[in-house]
């Protein structure tokens, strides 16, 4: 009976123990209490660095990518960690664990082995696309696919409102012969049509009822001619020729503007070759490669979907965006040079032959576009390079002066231009924490020297964007903030954050039209008292990084994927009795910036 008692007690206490053993492997199971604490934490940091991310900017000058880099860090640790906990801690069987590191750790492995991210221009991802099959696009229809087919050429009949190169008449992101409705409340703007374009980054350059534009179709690079009325290609140049950058961050194919002057059309691919074609047929009448010149040499490369593209041996990771620039008999555009190797800052050709006419300048470039600006009564040719901005004499070459503009092109790039305040004010913007810096120029018997006026790391943080000026205020997007900055004395007026992102904007006489990174164009007083907008409304599919142009009535806009034509409201224009105020040059003249 005792023995019986013992046996019946010594298993009762091993049941006990098997329970007990078994509801810790439960409570283990069932409750990881570490990894669930640091979920909260990584989800609460997440959304706070969403909806708090304005402070956080504002006050410690958080830059948007770095922010948007450390959530899906967090995402990408939390499943890291939710798996070594699945596989290691779980006490799950493993058959179990195998199903949940399957659905946790391997489907996402698997899904960006087929889709690549799509992103925004700070890291935000805007969608996903297959990495080794093309997406099919239905391109708009015309006469011709080529300069060849024997159709009529276009007749190009420049006006007062032709947009004919990067940033406008002027070179500077302001139109002043137009006058916009003052609300779109009565009358809304009219999307006439929207196509489906190629790849890339170029914006499109106005001459009479035509526009142009570059896009990339595959392993084709393309210069296009578009009737404005109706959408309709006319003319298509196309050569071999691809870029890509190896993150894909900066995507695919061309990304500067044509220029279009006196029936010829002036472009730079993404791979720097600077063509020049009659504007009226497409038909080529002579190129060159810029890069190849300073001995920079194109590094071939397939991708996934076994399409051959080349990246440059030089510091310029996301390709050639300049836009040309006519000064007089020659084209302008910028060199650049190998890694380690010498450099060229700008080489000027004959428009008519392509011939070389000098060399300026020993410096690494970026990605803005040479600009003629009057400075202290001389028209310069003024760039940012990688490091410095720059002022040159555009008969010669030469650097007149320099001032010193850190920057990486591989990393914390400058895109954004000189800016002319006065005759002797210029105005430097970047984003990545840099801000504005406003800088004098001073002529002394020839002896050119900068100096620095003021300074603001907090206002006009401009990535692929410019500041405008407009009565003593410059507006532009910071951060993905719209902003209004008080200049020279770079002090703030107003800040609002909306969703524009890394998206475009241009001064119409006193209002702006803000074409935002995700495809909705904002209509907003320029009113240096408070942010004031005045209609909005969306636009076309895709990021938003293109410049955009304005003919008339007639805006076109455009992203990677599509690009359309808006009829916008107009108002009154002023009296006729002061031409001269209202007129703008026509940019074949190559005007220095007002």
């Amino acid at each position: 009976m005792s023995e019986s008692r013992s046996s019946q007690g010594g298993s009762d206490e091993h049941q006990a123990e098997s329970a007990s053993r078994v509801k810790a492997q439960v409570g283990v199971s069932r409750f990881p209490t570490i990894m669930t604490l640091v979920s909260l934490v990584s989800v609460a940091a997440i959304i706070g660095l969403k909806f708090g991310y304005e402070a956080l900017n504002e006050s410690y000058g958080l830059n948007p990518g770095i922010a948007n880099a450390v959530q899906m860090a967090l995402v990408v640790l939390l499943i890291i960690g939710w798996n070594l906990w699945i596989i290691f801690f779980s006490k799950w069987r493993w058959s179990s664990r195998l199903i949940g590191w399957c659905l946790l750790g391997l489907l996402p492995v698997v899904a960006l082995v087929f889709f690549q991210p799509i992103f925004y221009g700070d890291l935000g991802i805007a969608r996903f696309e297959p990495r080794f099959t093309s997406v099919e696009k239905n391109y708009a229809q015309g006469q011709s696919a080529g300069p060849s087919d024997g159709f009529e050429p276009v007749v190009l009949e420049p006006s007062e409102f032709d947009f004919a190169q990067f940033l406008g008449p002027d070179r500077n992101g302001s139109v002043r012969n137009i006058t916009l409705a003052d609300s779109w409340d009565s009358q809304a703007p009219e999307i006439a049509w929207t196509i489906e374009v190629g790849e890339g980054w170029s914006g499109f350059a106005i001459v009479g009822n035509y526009a142009f534009t570059q896009e990339q179709r595959d392993d084709r690079e393309l210069v296009v001619c578009y009737q404005i009325e109706s959408g309709r290609q006319v003319w298509v140049y196309s050569s071999v020729r691809r870029h890509e950058d190896l993150s894909a961050m900066g995507r695919v194919g061309p990304r500067a503007t044509p220029t279009v002057v006196e029936g010829k059309l002036y472009a730079v691919s993404g791979t720097g070759v600077l063509d020049c074609l009659d504007a009226t047929s497409g038909k080529l009448i002579w190129s060159v490669d810029v890069p190849d010149l300073v001995g920079i040499e194109q590094v071939p490369r397939v991708n996934g979907r076994g399409l051959e593209y080349t990246q440059e041996s030089s510091s310029l990771t996301w390709g050639r965006s300049t836009s040309p620039l006519i000064y007089q008999d020659i084209v302008i555009v910028p060199a650049g040079g190998s890694v380690g190797g010498d450099a060229v800052t700008m080489i000027a050709f004959d428009r008519e032959t392509g011939d070389e006419r000098w060399r300026g300048g020993q410096r690494t470039v970026s990605y803005g576009s040479p600009t003629l600006i009057e400075v202290t009564g001389k028209t310069q040719v003024c760039l940012i390079t990688e490091d410095h901005a720059v002022g040159h004499d555009p008969k010669t070459g030469q650097e007149l002066w320099s001032h010193s503009w850190p920057g990486h092109s591989d990393g914390d790039a400058s895109c954004s231009q000189v800016t002319r305040l006065d005759d002797s004010l210029l105005l430097l913007s970047k984003g990545y924490g840099v801000g504005g810096q406003v800088i004098r120029v001073v002529n002394d018997d020839d002896q050119w020297t900068t100096d620095t006026v003021y300074t603001n790391s907090r206002v006009l943080k401009t990535k692929m964007t410019n500041p405008v000026i407009f009565q003593g205020h410059a507006y532009c997007l910071s951060d993905g903030f719209l902003e209004c900055t008080q200049v020279p004395q770079l002090k703030r007026c107003w800040k609002k954050r909306g969703r524009f992102g890394n998206g475009q904007l241009l001064l119409v006489g006193d209002k702006l039209l803000v074409h935002a990174e995700y495809g909705t164009l904002h209509l907003v007083a320029a009113n240096p008292e408070k942010f004031q907008e005045l209609g909005k409304c969306e636009t076309v599919d895709g990021v938003c990084w293109n410049t955009i142009a304005l003919s008339g009535d007639r805006l076109l806009v455009r992203s990677e994927l599509e690009a359309a034509m808006i009829r916008v409201p107009l108002g009154k224009r002023e009296s006729d009795a002061e031409p001269s105020q209202n007129k703008t040059t026509l940019p074949s003249r190559s005007q220095p910036n007002p």
